[in-house]
Order: C-alpha cells, then structure tokens, then sequence
C-alpha cells in the first residue's frame, strides 16, 4: 500500500474509500495499486478476496463515465495477468447478474441518478456498489441479491452473502 502512496496507518481503510481515490485520474495512483492487486491475487484468504472487491469496485466506478474518473477503457491496458483474470471474473458475474435481471424480468434503473450525487462520502458508498451500462441503465448489489439468491451461485471466490 504504501509502494502505491496510499495510506497505511491509522486503521483500516474502506475498499471502496481506496477506489474512489485511485480511480480518480488527478490522484496518478492506478498503475501502483493495481500492482499491488497483482501481487494479493497470488495470495491465499483475504489478500485475494480484497483483491477482488477492489477490482469489482474499480470496475464499477469506471463503469460511470463520470468526468475526472478513469474509464474502463484506460485501466484495461494497466493490468497484470493475474488482474486480467481477476477483472475477467468480476466482470463475467456481473454480466451473468444483467442477464438474468433481463430474462427474470427485473427491471434496472437508469444510472443518470448515480452521475448527479455530489456529496464525496455518498459516492464513494454508491459509485463502487453499482456498475452502469452500455444502455444507460444501471445494476446495484440489490440485483446481485436477488441473482445470488434465485441461482445459488456468488462469485467465484466471495459473494455478497454468506454461504451455508
């Protein structure tokens, strides 16, 4: 952490309050942090699975298109190959969660509502928790409940709700 010039002291430190200052383009802390997340992917237990929130917050953010905030398309040059895994997984279960929002008929908001939130703290709480689309609408942990709960299946790795 502190190779990538980010805090390291005075407790833990939120993921998605991590996020929110690295996918910032002005903090230049994105190339450092995601070798970090390259070298915790390597890792057993929680160094990996932190690993991945941080990648699946990443992603989400980014996903945002907000002005300041590196896109999805500037990130995906700066992963290792392990990231590359990593951000793959993360990204082919969210997809999983929108097609099965689509095909259950669940019907997903528009994500303009997330580009108008300007207080810092309720953005580094919403921008991380839900990914934007293509489309203009927008999929939240809430979907990623209901798809947990009505498939069965979390993420490779970690899920939103704990497992039995």
């Amino acid at each position: 952490m502190a190779a990538a010039g980010l805090p390291t002291a005075g407790g833990e430190i939120p993921v998605r309050d991590v996020v929110m200052d690295v996918v910032q383009r002005r903090s230049r802390r994105v190339t450092a942090t995601l070798a970090v997340v390259e070298e915790l992917l390597v890792e057993e237990g929680d160094a990996s699975r932190i690993a991945l929130d941080f990648l699946e917050d990443l992603q989400n953010a980014a996903s945002h298109g907000t002005e300041g905030l590196f896109t999805t398309e500037e990130l995906l040059p700066l992963r290792g190959p392990r990231t590359v895994e990593g951000w793959e997984t993360v990204d082919r279960f969210w997809a999983a969660v929108v097609a099965w929002c689509d095909e259950s008929g669940v019907e997903l908001e528009s994500s303009e509502s997330l580009r108008v939130v300007e207080h810092p703290a309720l953005r580094s709480i919403m921008w991380p928790s839900c990914r934007s689309l293509a489309d203009g609408r927008r999929v939240g942990l809430s979907n990623v409940v209901l798809y947990e709960k009505a498939v069965g299946v979390p993420m490779a790795g970690f899920g939103h709700h704990p497992t039995a």
